[in-house]
């Protein structure tokens, strides 16, 4: 179980509110959740409390530990840590639970030395010129509000860095999470010396005496000794001079020079992205001890003062406050002057895209939009469309390898994603968001192919659910004909078999049916498959028409097509009919059987093709007719074209073809007819006097006289 840090902070206040409340601002380590590490105990002790603590459920002050500093809490499994806060006579008590699952198992050497560093000492000090070096192939995370994840770096600061804090990390493997604190080195102390002069000055402006049998005088003001707050304007300098209230000629003077009011100036980087660097704006003697940060995790750091502090973050991180200095000149305590800042280094979430459709797969065109976190800017690149044939994987070598186009502002109108013409499409849109501080956060991605045309036909699959997709196909050939029929066209990956409604089926758009595995497609006696300005092709496919008994009702077509195309290539098709059959009766159509077998029989006739003004090609195929009268070919006008085929008859009487009004062609093809009785001047091709052969040679004929 995963939890992140903005839960962690949720689950740990929720456990403190009821321990005691507020006190949850004061326990940066640990925090509620599953952590792969030993947890180190740190506390925000700037209130000047005591504190005590204990993690094995005792009493804090009674069975634990005095607080000094950050310590290990030696401690696995479940873990629920006591802390108490003393400060006179108030005291509140808070606690945190947590889990620990310790694994170092993390995949790679970098990864795994990295971890186990971590492991060892929970608590990573950050000097000036150090750096804090989390491996590429880890995710990681600053503070506990929620910030992304990002891909690990080297983390530095400024080298002047005067921000002294304690920052929690928590990095990441996908799987588990290791969560550790980082303690922020405030850099070189600064000058340390302080005066002492017998006067002091509050606020600026209230000058208090101090000094014992001793007189002193402002400017050119009579000498005092009165001890009563005195209001100076510090728009102009002063000078303060003193000596022993012994007012004797040749006594030594002393004075101090008060300069003007100074001004703290603030340079941020640009759109507040990277280091603050406060400065001092006045005489050269003003130096600034630095108060308070404002920021989170904030501890005293250095002693000393300075004639300017910069603050810095890391890169994944954001803080923001108020920082107050002490301003002293020449070692003398003046007052106290503070100025906002912002650092920004903490670049946006990815953006998410919201698609018009589930999935990887869609079956329309995709509208897609891109959400962002708000007050930052997107840009979003999409890819040329790749044709896609194979629908086997999602995660090819070439669809990764596809790249996207130029980037280009999003202006909150979804990005139009079409389908193909008559071929699935893939897609790949990627977005990044850039936020007021320039900060970029990383690239998302999104994957769809679009497929209104491929659909699956499973016989064996189960009915709940299916909607033609790989995963989920259909299992009933009524499912496919409403695909069919809906729109422009459709392919289907067919395994098994399946029945056609009794009443046969009529289709009026494009279609194509390919064999995965034993494709077979059966209509009953009184159906017929009726095609009308439409087209359909199957590859490896078995057809079967069921026999007749010569019942009412039975048809004496398999297929019927006016205007339309229909294409075999691999496939069987087999009619049986009780009395009259035709495999295909055609008007104005093409018919195109190639590495094909076309078997018909009828116990009075049957026909193979029956077509007029149509295009009738074979190539490489077998068409075989078996009745008392049975004809392969029947064609009147068009064209008609036979090559490398095997033709039969078995009947009383039959021919291979007979031509009316027909240009042909026809070459490497064999004719063989099986008669009953032996008959004369039968022969295989016949074609009246408006046929033209424009083609005919080595062809074969046996039992023909």
């Amino acid at each position: 179980m995963k939890k992140t840090g903005k839960c962690s902070l949720i689950a740990a206040f929720l456990l403190v509110l009821v321990a005691g409340g507020a006190g949850a601002q004061r326990i940066i380590s640990p925090v509620a959740g599953v952590w792969a590490n030993r947890q180190p105990l740190v506390l925000d002790t700037s209130d000047g409390a005591e504190y005590f603590y204990s993690y094995s459920g005792a009493d804090p002050v009674t069975s634990g530990f005095a607080y000094d500093g950050p310590v290990l809490i030696d401690a696995a499994g479940a873990v629920t840590v006591r802390v108490l806060m003393v400060n006179g006579d108030y005291q509140e008590e808070m606690a945190v639970s947590y889990s620990v699952t310790e694994d170092v198992s993390a995949s790679g050497t970098a990864e795994r030395q990295f971890v186990e560093q971590i492991q060892r000492e929970p608590l990573v000090v950050y000097r000036y010129g150090s750096a804090v070096q989390i491996p590429e192939t880890l995710r990681y995370t600053l503070g506990d509000d929620g910030k992304p994840f990002l891909d690990g770096t080297t983390l530095s600061l400024a080298p002047a860095n005067r921000l002294s804090r304690y920052l929690p990390c928590t990095v990441t493997d996908g799987e588990r999470q290791w969560r550790f604190v980082i303690f922020v080195s405030g850099g070189e102390a600064g000058v340390l010396a302080k005066q002492n002069v017998p006067f002091e000055i509050n606020g600026w402006h209230e000058f208090v005496w101090k000094g014992d049998r001793l007189i002193y005088a402002i400017d050119d003001g009579m000498w005092s000794a009165d001890k009563m707050p005195q209001y100076l304007d510090r728009t102009r300098a002063h000078t303060v001079r003193w000596q022993s209230v012994s007012y004797e000629k040749g006594n030594p003077v002393q004075s101090f020079v008060l300069p003007s009011l100074p001004a703290l100036d603030v340079r941020a980087g640009a759109q507040d992205k990277g280091p603050v660097t406060f400065s001092i704006r006045g005489d050269s003697r003003y130096r600034m001890e630095l108060l308070s940060s404002g920021a989170s995790g904030s501890v005293a750091g250095n002693v000393g003062l300075f004639a300017q502090a910069t603050f810095d973050t890391f890169a994944g991180d954001a803080i923001d406050g108020t920082a107050l200095f002490a301003f002293y000149c020449d070692g003398v305590y003046q007052g106290n002057l503070s100025a906002a800042y912002v650092i920004d280094n903490q670049p946006p979430a990815k953006p998410r895209f919201v698609a018009s459709a589930d999935g990887y797969y869609a079956r329309a065109a995709v509208d897609l939009r891109i959400a962002a976190e708000a007050g930052s800017e997107v840009f979003y690149a999409v890819s040329d469309p790749v044709p896609v044939d194979d629908l086997t994987g999602s995660d090819t070598d070439v669809l990764d390898a596809v790249g996207v186009g130029s980037y280009h502002v999003y202006g909150n109108i979804p990005v139009q994603l079409p389908s193909g013409d008559e071929r699935a499409q893939f897609y790949k849109v990627r977005a990044y968001a850039t936020d007021r501080a320039g900060n970029t956060s990383e690239v998302a991605e999104y994957r769809v192919i679009i497929d209104e045309f491929n659909y699956y036909l499973d016989a064996s699959a189960p009915a709940r659910g299916a909607d033609g997709s790989r995963a989920h196909p259909f299992n009933s050939f009524a499912q496919a004909a409403e695909v069919i029929n809906r729109g422009r066209f459709a392919r289907f990956y067919v395994s098994g078999t399946f029945e056609l409604p009794a009443a046969g089926i009529e289709i009026a758009s494009n279609c194509a049916f390919v064999s995965v595995k034993d494709a077979r497609f059966i209509i009953p006696p009184s159906g017929s498959v009726v095609l009308r300005t439409a087209s359909l092709s199957a590859q490896g496919c078995v057809f079967e028409k069921a026999y007749d008994d010569g019942t009412v009702g039975a048809s004496n077509a398999f297929f019927e097509l006016e205007n339309a195309a229909v294409s075999f290539d691999g496939c069987e098709i087999v009619g049986v009919f009780g009395a009259n059959g035709t495999l295909f009766n055609a008007s104005s159509s093409v018919l195109d059987f190639t590495d094909t077998g076309l078997t018909v029989q009828g116990d009075m006739y049957a026909c193979g093709v029956s077509s007029t003004d149509s295009k009738v090609t074979g190539k490489g195929s077998r068409f075989t007719a078996v009745a008392q009268t049975a004809v392969n070919f029947s064609v009147q006008g068009g064209l008609f074209e036979l090559r490398s085929s095997e033709c039969k008859v078995v009947s009383h009487l039959g021919r291979i073809a007979e031509l009316t009004h027909t240009n042909a062609r026809i070459t490497g093809s064999s004719y063989v007819g099986e008669f009953d009785n032996k008959v004369s001047a039968i022969l295989p091709i016949w074609q009246d006097e408006k046929t033209l052969m424009i083609e005919n040679r080595d062809n074969t004929a046996a039992g023909f006289n």
